[in-house]
């Protein structure tokens, strides 16, 4: 597919996937460089392209929110499908990796971002399926964008799929049981503001028995940074490992930690 004919000027490769490329590209149109990711449809099953593919291009045509990646316009033929958006400039692991860690006050202010965006698509019966923080995206520091919709679901869908990254999948994922994907999602966010202020995963092992081993034990926070005890306690809330006690999206963006912006923690 011809980009040029199609009204963008093609730029350099930005990132890749096992089944696609995302570019970067200067739209006269739209007066601003956007990134298009460019998904080889001859490389994908009839499975994925129907089901997870399918579900993906529908959330995010759906989704219409300040922290939800933007897209632009959507191009497909036989081979090839291009999904125009909003040009990021690091994703979230890549500002955490630069800092080593962010400081509370950084963390909450992006994180109630994410937390916001996240309870919108809750609302409208999506679960995510894969939050972390490579699929966040950052458009500018502290402006963060939920992406990467693919293994998004309904709430009428079945929720027997292992999905995401081990790192940050819910106990209930890894033992491989029909699990609740939007309790799912909530422990996943927990590892995600762990990430965020303290620089490390809480619960980290390339082999799944020992990760699911370690997710058995209780929550440890290293001794630096000292986080304070609000903090923590709002991690702990999302990190349960039964789906059932885990906080809810409301009670997250209830909690007092979101009130400390004044105490300069």
């Amino acid at each position: 597919m011809d980009l040029t004919i199609l009204g963008y000027q093609l730029g350099e490769v930005i990132g890749e996937g096992t089944y696609s490329v995302v570019k970067k590209a200067f739209s006269p149109k739209l007066g601003k460089s956007v990134a298009i990711k460019v998904i080889d449809k001859s490389k994908l099953s009839k499975t994925y392209i129907n089901k997870f593919l399918k579900r993906e291009i529908k959330t995010l045509t759906r989704c219409y929110h300040p922290n939800i990646v933007k897209v632009h316009e959507i191009f497909a033929s036989q081979d090839t499908l291009l999904i125009v958006m909003e040009e990021a400039k690091l994703d979230l692991y890549e500002l955490i990796n630069s800092k080593h860690h962010l400081s509370e006050r950084v963390a909450r202010q992006i994180f109630k971002q994410i937390t916001e965006a996240l309870k919108y698509c809750h609302d409208l019966g999506i679960a995510h399926r894969d939050l972390k923080c490579e699929n966040i995206l950052l458009i500018t520091e502290n402006c963060p964008k939920l992406s990467d919709f693919g293994f998004a679901c309904s709430d009428d869908c079945s929720s027997s799929t292992f999905c995401g990254s081990p790192a940050y999948a819910a106990p209930e994922i890894l033992n491989g049981e029909v699990y609740n994907p939007f309790k799912a999602d909530i422990w996943s966010l927990g590892v995600i503001l762990y990430l965020m202020v303290t620089g490390c995963m809480p619960f980290n092992d390339n082999d799944l028995s020992k990760l699911v081993k370690l997710q058995a034990q209780a929550l440890k926070f290293p001794p630096t940074p000292c986080l304070t005890a609000c903090c923590q306690n709002l991690i702990i809330k999302m990190i349960k490992k039964d789906p059932a006690e885990r906080s809810s999206i409301n009670n997250i963006l209830a909690h007092p930690w979101f009130q400390c912006a004044e105490q300069g923690a």
